[in-house]
């Protein structure tokens, strides 16, 4: 019984909701949903899905294609009942969510794992059964694209991997008389196929069919050479023969004992029967070793990972589920790889191994390399499983590696032994979040730990969700019992005292990070130590040139040093940028007393220095912007000023949280310069993607910072911010604190440019609130400084200011000098402050009747606002685009308009915005005779107008809503809508004008 939603891609492409079918009409959406099934749970960025649209060539309007397309089968799909959050926005793509019970494709993952690790082959075969029910064709034969057509082929050869895999577990289980027939029909379908025929051969030939097993191999041998020019594997060639000369190895009922000829070693340690959170990982390494390969090399498997991850248990843990899959032994050996001078030499392991394969003391060579080809003479024709535990490097291992394909190597290390041919490698991460409670929980107890969740949940945070530390502290809480979770956490919570605490016995967390600390060279040991220090949560390489002032490439190298032994990983979410883990950091800072003020303020100016470039490339110019005197480390910019240009967006999505934190670590090391200017130049990145939360604690750690300093330039700086930030947030009377103090430190100081700025921030201020003589006084004094400070960019701020308080006002023909002059000095200016101008000046257009003019204008706007990749001017486009379609009684493009609008609003949570927008789907819906739309909509516009508060749009929205109750045939209630308007509009200090159009609508 599936849950609320269910996607099959098994076969044709199957939705259902509650046990209903979902209709996904449409090529477009039918693609967009395949592509998202085979990916599930995994972030698809958007250039992956237009590139598999459009294979290479995509038209100019891809990206802006591919989002509404995501946009319609969401909506598709939610009104066919699948739950809204089932396909999630995230940055440059989109998450499609589900489980085992709402997609085929994982109940088909899930059921085979099951199987795999099955305790019996009775329950094997019935869970690989199981597995293989699920399918009910060809996976998406309905889509026709090229990646789905890839992705199903190999979806395919999955399938037919399990089956074999099935097929040969039943042939274990003596069932070769119920599979024959099945196996014959899989070797006809599949000739070429190796294994099939072999298992067709032994089913055959325990069935007594022992001639018709001949034929198979025949008839496959034939097939091979006339389709590949190739003679059969060694496996199939071996089956004949075994099959000609009746070896009893082949029948069912022959002991395993009689196949062996010499001693199978059993050297692994014991198992973890608490080993938690590992299964996904451990299904694909079990997947990979119990694979049989067509080649004669040996598989080499690597897990590789930091200090105390768990490398060991993991690799313990499969290769003792994989004992069946390698009946002739397991030897196991710890090399110590990570214990400097403590390393165990090739040529000891060989010894030891060969002692346990039968080789007495005296016949064991006495070199290495006799004792390598003896290793590999003794596990010729045998299938055994060597697990070679903490390898240093490469040259340790090859010696240890057997010489024939029925033996596999389950190696561990801390670093990524990239140099052995052949050798499949995965990386070992920490705990999720709920595993690390769940392994605490299943040391110490699962009431202990759910008596105080919130505790465990903290204490698995300061472990680091890191295996060893977590099972140190469970340790310590089974030794301790009277301790509570609480109180150990509270232990933990102190840095000074944190790897102190993290001790038990004969585990320490200290000196398992000493082991890898000890491999490194002094300059790698500064960088970590300087690395440590940094607050940055991941960093990209030139950072690492920075703090030790050092060329890009010598950095490099350092960094691949750390990467190499584990210290230092790269970051699982930003491509070349690299992580310190918690505890990593705290035994970092420990290992010397270097200050590291110096360097880090290089970083930082690292930061400012890539800021500033991305303002520039964001806005077209540095403009209407303060800056101070803190020094950039330049050769950062040097290394990515091609990719800022391109795309300053991008690039501080990557950066944003690192500037957020430089900022919080510049003000607490007193850095009062670099920390003011460091928010100066970025505020235009957190204003066009709506992190004003970022944006208000960067300025209050500023100001902190300033006023310590006396930083009075610095602090009426962000102060000025903290009045934008009020007046995007529409919180006008801290707003106009702020400014006013702003206003009179830049006058005391000297610093015109910034009173300038400052004063038309307040003057919009003045005339959202409705204070517009205020307002016009505000900008008359800006405009008075203005024509002593001479600075181009300021000028077009306030007459774009003006221009739009004047069109507010209905005084159009005031407005436009100043909107047209605005638009003149501004050519060549910020991009923004165009669009800005261009909006305005489209309204004015609008209001005056000249329809073209204004959906010119409007549509200029939204080419810069598609072109920054600015959703807010976007939004704001589209919206004025809707007035021009309501005025020309298009209603249907109108509300489609709106609707956009409100969709990239809607994460920016704009109110002022989303408040006339919804004034206008209103108006259209009340123009197209829908009262009870209009009503809902206005209402929602009036309330949203009152929590500003902005009196003039609450007065207009309530006008509008008036309108279409009095549609509704309630006169009563709208004539007492339209009084409040009235009183609104009395409490303004200007007239309010009566115009027709544009965003006086209503």
């Amino acid at each position: 019984m599936h849950g609320v939603a269910w996607f099959g891609i098994l076969g044709p492409l199957e939705v259902t909701a509650s046990g209903r079918p979902v209709p996904v009409l449409g090529h477009n959406q039918r693609e967009l949903l395949a592509v998202l099934l085979l990916r599930a749970n995994r972030l698809v960025s958007v250039d992956s899905l237009i590139e598999s649209v459009w294979a290479g060539q995509p038209p100019a309007t891809a990206r802006r294609q591919i989002q509404n397309g995501v946009g319609r089968l969401r909506r598709t799909l939610t009104t066919g009942g699948v739950p809204g959050q089932t396909i999630a926005t995230r940055p440059h793509g989109y998450l499609l969510s589900a489980t085992a019970d709402e997609l085929d494709l994982l109940a088909f993952g899930q059921q085979v794992a099951e199987g795999r690790r099955a305790p019996t082959e009775h329950e094997a075969a019935a869970r690989l059964r199981a597995a293989l029910a699920l399918w009910r064709g060809q996976p998406l034969a309905d889509i026709d694209n090229h990646l789905v057509v890839a992705e199903a082929r190999r979806l395919q050869e999955q399938r037919l991997v399990v089956l074999e895999e099935c097929l040969e577990v039943e042939l274990r289980l003596g069932l070769h008389h119920e599979i024959s027939g099945e196996l014959a029909a899989l070797v006809r379908e599949h000739p070429l196929r190796e294994r099939l025929s072999a298992l067709l051969m032994l089913a055959l030939h325990r069935d007594g069919r022992t001639a018709e097993a001949l034929e198979v191999y025949r008839a496959t041998r034939a097939a091979l050479v006339a389709e590949l020019g190739l003679e059969p594997g060694a496996e199939l060639r071996e089956l004949e023969r075994a099959i000609l000369t009746h070896d009893s190895s082949l029948d069912h009922t022959a002991p395993a004992q009689a196949r062996a000829r010499e001693a199978r070693p059993r050297q692994l340690p014991p198992d973890i029967a608490d080993l938690t959170g590992r299964d996904r990982i451990a299904g694909q390494v079990s997947e990979v070793l119990r694979a049989r390969r067509d080649t004669a090399a040996v598989t080499v498997l690597g897990i590789a990972g930091q200090a105390g991850v768990g490398k060991t248990a993991l690799a313990v843990h499969v290769a003792h589920r994989l004992s069946g899959s390698y009946p002739d032994g397991q030897l196991y050996v710890n090399l110590r790889g990570g214990r400097q001078g403590q390393r165990a030499e090739p040529g000891e392991v060989l010894a030891r191994f060969l002692r346990a394969l039968g080789v007495a003391g005296p016949e064991i060579p006495r070199g290495l390399e006799e004792r390598a080809e003896e290793y590999r003479s003794r596990l010729a024709d045998r299938r055994v499983l060597v697990v070679l535990d903490d390898a240093a490097d490469e040259a340790q291992v090859r010696p240890l590696i057997p010489g024939t394909a029925g033996c596999a190597v389950l190696l561990t290390s801390r670093s990524r032994l990239a140099g052995l041919p052949g050798a499949r490698l995965v990386d070992l991460d920490v705990l999720e979040a709920g595993q690390a409670v769940e392994l605490l929980g299943r040391m110490v107890g699962a009431a202990r730990i759910a008596a105080e969740a919130a505790a465990a949940r903290e204490l698995a945070r300061l472990c680091g969700y890191l295996p060893l530390a977590l099972r140190i502290t469970g340790a310590r809480l089974i030794t301790h019992a009277g301790w509570t979770v609480t109180e150990l956490a509270g232990r933990l919570a102190d840095e000074n005292r944190r790897l102190d605490e993290l001790a038990h016995s004969d585990l320490e967390m200290r000196v398992s990070l000493s082991f890898s600390y000890q491999r490194l060279s002094p300059p790698a040991r500064r960088l970590l130590h300087l690395l440590s220090h940094l607050y940055a949560p991941d960093f990209a390489g030139w950072v690492c040139a920075a703090l030790l002032d050092v060329a890009l490439a010598e950095a490099g190298k350092l960094i691949g040093e750390l990467v190499d032994v584990r210290l230092l990983e790269s970051s699982g979410t930003v491509s070349g940028h690299y992580h310190l883990h918690d505890l990593i950091r705290l035994f970092a800072r420990e290992m010397t007393a270097e200050d590291p003020r110096p360097a880090v303020a290089r970083a930082l100016g690292g930061w400012l220095a890539l800021a500033e470039r991305a303002h520039i490339a964001l806005s077209g110019g540095d403009f209407a912007t303060l800056h101070g005197a803190a020094p950039r480390w330049t050769p950062a910019v040097e290394a990515l000023a091609g990719r800022i240009d391109d795309d300053p967006l991008a690039w501080y999505e990557t950066e944003h949280l690192n500037i957020v934190m430089g900022v919080r670590q510049a003000a607490e090391y007193r850095l009062d310069e670099l920390c003011w200017d460091l928010v100066a130049s970025t505020y235009a990145l957190f204003l066009t993607r709506g992190h004003n939360d970022d944006w208000e604690d960067t300025l209050r750690w500023a100001i902190a910072c300033t006023r310590r300093a006396g930083n009075r330039r610095g602090t009426a700086t962000m102060l000025m911010g903290m009045g934008m930030l009020g007046a995007y947030r529409h919180d006008y009377s801290e707003a106009a604190v702020a400014l006013d103090e702003a206003v009179t430190t830049f006058r005391e100081v000297g610093e015109p440019r910034g009173r300038v700025y400052a004063l038309g921030i307040a003057a919009h201020i003045e005339g959202m609130i409705g204070r517009y003589d205020q307002a016009v006084a505000r900008h008359e004094e800006a405009l008075e400084v203005h024509r002593a400070s001479g600075d181009r960019g300021a000028e077009t701020l306030l007459l774009r200011s003006l221009g739009q308080l004047l069109v507010e006002m209905g005084r159009f023909d005031q407005a436009r000098p100043h909107l047209e002059r605005a638009l003149t000095v501004g050519r060549d200016g910020d991009r923004r402050v165009r669009a800005e101008v261009l909006y305005w000046l489209g309204q004015l257009e609008l209001g005056s009747g000249q329809v073209d003019r204004a959906e010119a204008m409007f549509k200029e706007m939204l080419g810069i606002a598609e072109e920054l990749g600015d959703p807010r001017e976007e939004a704001e486009a589209r919206y004025a685009l809707g007035l021009v379609r309501l005025e020309t009684g298009a209603y249907g493009a109108a509300a489609g308009l709106f609707r956009q609008a409100l969709a990239l609003n809607r994460p920016l949570s704009e109110p002022l915005t989303d408040g006339r927008i919804r004034t206008g789907l209103g108006i259209t819906h009340h123009r197209r005779g829908e009262p009870d739309q209009a009503i809902g909509h206005l209402t929602e516009a009036v309330r949203i107008f009152a929590a500003i508060p902005s009196p003039l749009w609450q007065a207009r929205a309530l006008n509008a809503l008036g309108d279409a109750q009095a549609a509704h045939g309630d006169p009563v209630t709208a004539d007492a809508t339209r009084s409040r308007a009235l009183a609104l509009l009395a409490e303004v200090d200007t007239p309010e004008p009566s115009p027709a159009r544009g965003d006086a609508l209503g």
